[in-house]
């Protein structure tokens, strides 16, 4: 009996110290993880690895150069000047201050020259600035519909006198007014024309002999422009042509200009 006891001891008092040691290599292994990760942490920075060496040879990317059609930002002409230029708009340099609030020209182009195709020059009597769309028309209607007018009638046309183009101001000049569409370059007036042989066209008058050539320009303007304003208009046209592009609802158009 006490044999049994004896030995049930000595097996309890082996579990023991087992579980004891087993214990005790437990801590000692979970203390070398804890520094080994604590080595880790305090080793400094992580470095990335460096990317591949650039082949030799290649040259850097360039986004090309994009067309601007607006004249903004491209460096060189839009797309509306090339076309001026094509149809014998003649390209100054601008005169400057053509881009500051209510009075901004959205691609501007300055010009006093137009080359028809039979590679004759018709003059305006000063250099104007206007809005490039606005150019196309002004050029279609004196290489187009004026040279055609004046050929009908034994003449050639040399020059277009009284010109006006971008003024920053108010219709009419009236203060309080809404703004004119000389103010963004959408407008030209015209006093007259003369011919290659000395002859001048007014706008104004009466006169019999120039009645048919007047009734013309009218019905040519104002198929072409969507504002005429001329003689008979008001009296701050009582003397010239107002001729503009202004867009208005539903395409509504304005041709006052009395023929006498």
């Amino acid at each position: 009996m006490a044999g049994r006891q004896n030995r049930r001891g000595f097996a309890g008092f082996a579990l023991s110290l087992s579980l004891s040691l087993s214990m005790l290599g437990f801590g000692a292994l979970a203390r070398d993880r804890q520094t080994e990760g604590h080595g880790l942490l305090q080793s400094g920075p992580v470095l990335a690895p460096l990317p591949p060496k650039r082949p030799t040879g290649l040259r850097p990317h360039v986004e090309p150069a994009q067309d601007s059609s607006s004249g903004q930002g491209g460096g060189g002409p839009s797309t509306c000047i090339r076309v001026f230029e094509e149809n014998g708009g003649v390209v100054l340099p601008s005169a400057g201050g053509t881009s500051t609030g209510e009075c901004a020209i959205e691609d501007p182009v300055t010009f006093q020259r137009v080359t028809i195709p039979d590679g004759s020059k018709i003059e305006l009597d000063s250099a104007i600035t206007v809005r490039c769309p606005f150019a196309l028309e002004v050029i279609a209607w004196v290489r187009d519909d004026l040279t055609a007018l004046m050929k009908r009638e034994n003449s050639q046309l040399a020059k277009l006198a009284g010109v006006g183009g971008h003024a920053c101001r108010a219709r009419n000049g009236d203060a309080g007014a809404p703004i004119s569409e000389h103010a963004s370059g959408n407008a030209l007036d015209v006093g007259g024309l003369l011919m290659q042989d000395g002859r001048a066209l007014a706008f104004v008058g009466n006169e019999s002999e120039s009645r048919s050539i007047r009734e013309a320009v009218q019905k040519s303007a104002c198929q072409r422009f969507t504002t005429v304003l001329g003689p008979g208009a008001d009296s701050s046209h009582k003397d010239h042509l107002h001729l503009d592009m202004r867009e208005r609802p539903r395409g509504f158009r304005i041709c006052q200009w009395t023929v006498e």
